[in-house]
């Protein structure tokens, strides 16, 4: 009796149909998922690429939220400021029209009292103006100045921000805002050019890193997108082509099982010719 020990065309359709089922399971992952790197063992070199872009992705996203919260703090400080300006622009008429000869005492009595309530509210805009609870121009409640703002994805991408935290010039106002005399309402006239020389100083300032803040957030946005799309590239699956892959696959796996019933049925059909 002959024996055939092998079949080397049955065993090369069953090589070729595990080939082809290897590679219909990865299109249909890829085609599922979306993605083309669904495990390291997909491309491992592309895998750590990735790995390392997404890093660096997640450190842009996290700079433009505290550029964007630094951007909401100077907002807040520009009105707080301009509040500031405003107040002592109104003590300094107050003090112009005060030292004019013209004015009884009962006028400066009355001046004064108005003056008095324009110093509260300097110091309750002072007090009240705050950015996730903290007080952020009067300088008492844990943010002092100067501010360190975050503008990138690396520790070494910041600036200090330099702003006269509101209770300095708060503390200003109190002493020399008196109007009840023509001597007093003119000191008064001439210390508020000085505080509002400081004030245009500081709104400057604030100006500046407003611009500088929107331009940090336009630049980083315009960085995550081109990261985002070259992480992409390297992940994500190409449909159009895992479409015609998977369409490729199953036609092969196919053609191997079909090699292979072939191949097992000459085997047998040879085994019984030779009994």
């Amino acid at each position: 009796m002959t024996v055939i020990n092998t079949n080397v065309e049955a065993l090369k359709a069953r090589l070729a149909g595990s080939i082809a089922a290897k590679k219909l399971d990865t299109a249909s992952n890829r085609l599922a998922s979306g993605m083309r790197l669904n495990s390291g063992a997909d491309d491992a070199a592309g895998s750590a690429v990735s790995m390392k872009m997404n890093a660096q992705l997640m450190g842009q996203k996290a700079a433009i939220k505290a550029a964007s919260d630094a951007l909401s703090l100077l907002n807040l400080q520009e009105v707080a400021v301009e509040q500031f300006a405003n107040i002592t622009h109104r003590i300094k008429e107050l003090g112009v029209q005060m030292a004019n000869g013209t004015y009884s005492d009962a006028d400066r009595a009355l001046a004064q009292l108005e003056a008095d309530q324009l110093v509260t509210q300097f110091q309750m805009v002072a007090a009240n103006t705050r950015f996730n609870g903290l007080e952020i121009v009067n300088g008492t409640s844990g943010v002092t100045a100067p501010y360190s703002i975050q503008v990138g994805p690396n520790a070494s991408e910041s600036f200090n921000l330099a702003v006269t935290p509101g209770a300095t010039l708060s503390t200003m106002l109190p002493g020399f805002v008196d109007v009840t005399t023509q001597s007093n309402a003119s000191n008064t006239f001439d210390t508020t050019l000085s505080v509002l020389q400081t004030m245009n100083e500081q709104r400057a300032i604030i100006g500046a890193a407003i611009n500088r803040m929107k331009t940090s957030i336009n630049n980083l946005s315009s960085a995550a997108v081109k990261t985002e799309f070259a992480v992409g590239r390297i992940i994500d699956a190409d449909f159009a082509l895992e479409s015609a892959n998977l369409a490729k696959q199953k036609i092969l796996s196919q053609s191997s099982n079909r090699m292979l019933s072939i191949a097992n049925n000459s085997k047998n059909l040879l085994a019984q010719l030779l009994e």
